[in-house]
């Protein structure tokens, strides 16, 4: 899905002014205030960074390509609307395009495999650790949790929506989110994160706090947001504090 996914980040990027590869645009000036860069190289810009953005290299495209890319690309800016030659084609694309995503999902799960080998065992040691600690309960599920404050009788269920504030934290410390930080509580629907958020929450009544231990099998397991601070593999530990349960209706 990931591919998928960035194979529409260019258009979206242009439409709703998102910035377009953080890392490189980070390091260079913002173009309005540099009029030593001409339109033309901005032009070349836009082209260069579609590369990174769309995910043309993990599909597979190389420079031998781009001949034939930059021809798309022109007839596209040159015709009003698809033409009826081109999209007749669309379903021999289709099968040539998902092949190429099929290939690239593959080789970047086996990456992700690879990477979260060395967090695993750390996470195998960490949950090793809590057993039997005070106060440290389990669920068959593999969640660990820890109730601070129980809180009233009044339990969500997965199908409500909670209003909580939270601190999420890897095994090493590292705040990876937090709605105090943002100033204000986050409302959602349990059935609407992951597993092991949704399901410890249940584990305490409005009012409560509770500390949740979740391995990656119930988090983001070996495909977290790409670029972020989660990586495959990582456990998440959640200090919450459940303001509000909104039954179901």
């Amino acid at each position: 899905m990931l591919i998928k996914k960035r194979l529409c980040a260019l258009a979206l990027t242009v439409l709703f002014g998102a910035s377009l590869v953080p890392a490189i645009h980070a390091e260079q000036p913002a173009a309005a205030s540099d009029p030593t860069v001409s339109e033309t190289e901005l032009v070349h810009m836009l082209g260069y960074l579609t590369v990174f953005q769309s995910g043309m290299k993990e599909l597979g495209f190389t420079a031998a390509d781009a001949d034939a890319i930059a021809a798309g690309i022109k007839q596209g800016l040159t015709d009003d609307e698809p033409s009826p030659a081109m999209t007749s084609k669309m379903a021999a694309f289709q099968e040539f395009i998902g092949a190429r995503i099929a290939i690239a999902e593959a080789s970047m799960a086996a990456e992700n495999a690879k990477a979260a080998e060395s967090n695993l065992a750390q996470s195998a040691e960490f949950f090793a650790n809590l057993k039997g600690r005070d106060g440290v309960k389990s669920s068959p599920s593999g969640l660990f949790y820890k109730v601070i404050e129980a809180g009233s009788d009044v339990k969500p269920s997965l199908e409500d929506t909670v209003l909580v504030h939270y601190k999420g934290t890897l095994i090493d410390g590292t705040i990876f989110d937090s709605s105090y930080d943002r100033g204000e509580p986050a409302s959602f629907p349990l059935n609407g994160v992951v597993a092991g958020f949704g399901e410890g929450l249940t584990k305490v009544g409005a009012g409560g706090k509770i500390v949740l231990y979740i391995p990656s099998s119930l988090g983001y397991g070996d495909n977290p947001r790409a670029g972020g601070p989660i990586k495959p593999g990582d456990t998440l530990i959640f200090e919450c504090e459940l303001i509000e349960v909104n039954p179901a209706s």
